[in-house]
């Protein structure tokens, strides 16, 4: 991949460390390729030019487990698209309820 742009920056030597662990580890080409995508992920976190925001969540092994068995089964084609559907489900219900709410304070009256 080329780019026109060279940045150079300074790191802990703890830093340093893991990042050659993550490349030995076969999780990624170099260095650089790590250092880019992490750039690409915090301008995409950060940036509000669009509709939508990423949020970044923790989520419990357990429940993580849970819902990549569910992807593996069909219910969702990402872990990413799961997690939108149970979010989406999650408002609605919440929109439910507040409306069913507006309802029996108005029917009271």
């Amino acid at each position: 991949m080329s780019v026109p742009y060279r940045v150079t920056v300074r790191i802990s030597e703890e830093t340093m460390e893991k990042l050659e662990q993550l490349v030995e580890s076969m999780q990624f080409e170099n260095i650089s390729e790590i250092i880019r995508k992490s750039i690409d992920e915090f301008i995409e976190r950060n940036y509000k030019g669009g509709k939508a925001s990423k949020v970044n969540v923790m989520i419990p092994q357990k429940i993580l487990s849970d819902l990549e068995k569910d992807v593996e089964s069909g219910s969702a084609i990402s872990l990413d698209d799961l997690i939108r559907i149970v979010l989406r489900d999650y408002t609605l219900k919440r929109l439910n309820d507040e409306i069913d709410e507006i309802s029996k304070q108005e029917n009271i009256k």
